[in-house]
């Protein structure tokens, strides 16, 4: 359920996803995303991606611009 729920909520914002990693160490403990984006995620959408149910922690690592 949590890995349809980010990603029909990135779908909503128009974000497409390039690239998805999902890692757990056992069957029933947390998990952690990392999805590689399209293009780059305003901050309004990460704050809205914590208050979805389960996701804990959200940080976005953009490109730094020369």
């Amino acid at each position: 359920g949590q890995v349809q729920q980010v990603t029909t909520f990135l779908a909503k914002e128009d974000i497409n996803i390039a690239t998805m990693q999902l890692y757990r160490a056992a069957r029933g403990t947390d998990a952690v995303m990392v999805i590689e984006c399209d293009k780059e995620v305003p901050q309004s959408v990460i704050t809205d991606l914590v208050e979805l149910g389960g996701v804990v922690k959200a940080t976005y690592l953009g490109l730094k611009e020369d």
